[in-house]
């Protein structure tokens, strides 16, 4: 069954857990900006990146989803689509719940993959725009909602 955007979007903004994959080490890096970001508005974020390590506040960094603690639920993916792809179903078969296909890293190949496994996910939307967005996040969510491009039904 599918789910409305805004459920969705709800949904996930309510995990406590959350998996980043495409968490980054370098702080010039998107992937680095939006675990450093949602980290500062009290998200707890699994970072993902094949390479390990630890994060800047010392959380390991997870090599893959299978090395992630059982309670996280949820997945935030920022890859290239055919990173995108596979990651699709590693989580289905993780029972990862619920999905957000950050914009750019999906695909015709995601959306099919996302169909084939009977996941929801939000789909190429900014987590920044939607997690208490703030400076031009915030001016550019106005900007969205003023022309009815947030999704605001459930």
């Amino acid at each position: 069954m599918k789910s409305s955007p805004k459920l969705l979007v709800d949904s996930f903004l309510g995990q406590e857990h959350i998996a980043l994959a495409g968490y980054s080490h370098s702080s010039k890096k998107f992937g680095h900006t939006v675990y450093q970001t949602l980290k500062e508005k009290g998200y707890v974020i699994h970072p993902v990146n094949p390479c390990g390590g630890t994060a800047p506040g010392g959380e390991v960094v997870h090599q893959d989803l299978d090395s992630l603690p059982p309670e996280v639920e949820a997945l935030l993916i920022i890859t290239r689509p055919g990173v995108t792809e596979r990651l699709v179903d590693q989580a289905a078969e993780r029972g990862v719940r619920i999905l957000w296909i950050q914009q750019m890293s999906g695909s015709k190949a995601v959306r099919d993959k996302l169909e084939e496994k009977g996941l929801d996910a939000v789909y190429n939307r900014c987590i920044l725009l939607h997690a208490n967005p703030t400076g031009i996040h915030k001016l550019h969510q106005s900007i969205l909602k003023l022309f009815g491009r947030l999704p605001l039904k459930a």
